[in-house]
């Protein structure tokens, strides 16, 4: 998880913003469940419905078995040095959180609790899927 303070200022956003990522957490938990039931590779038929580039590029490190650290390196030259802020850069941050614990087998649930955190409170009722 990435733990930078001066990161963390940039990517604040208003509660509007922030639940408009809920979706994409959700998404996230969705590709966990396929990948666990399916395997990584079942990743692979994601790609054409993936309209985002960062997600795009992380499920494809992932299909192409990248190793974990090289993935992780990737991911964050991108967030540090592609100048994203607000809602863009918290949306970067969760979707690096949700792809390393889907390389890494984690468990849907796990996968939904490690990246909601990112959003803050947000009401419960919001998280049903």
């Amino acid at each position: 998880m990435l733990r930078d303070l001066s990161l963390a200022a940039k990517a604040a956003c208003s509660k509007e913003d922030q639940l408009l990522l809920v979706p994409l957490v959700l998404e996230l938990k969705d590709l966990a469940e396929k990948s666990k039931k399916s395997g990584l590779l079942s990743l692979e038929g994601e790609l054409t419905q993936i309209n985002d580039p960062f997600l795009k590029l992380g499920i494809q490190l992932i299909i192409d078995k990248t190793d974990p650290a090289n993935m992780k390196d990737i991911l964050d030259s991108d967030i540090y040095y592609n100048e994203s802020n607000g809602r863009e850069l918290l949306k970067k941050i969760i979707l690096r959180e949700g792809l390393l614990r889907i390389q890494a087998g984690d468990t849907p649930r796990n996968v939904l609790i490690c990246t909601k955190v990112f959003l803050g409170k947000v009401d419960n009722d919001t998280w049903r899927n």
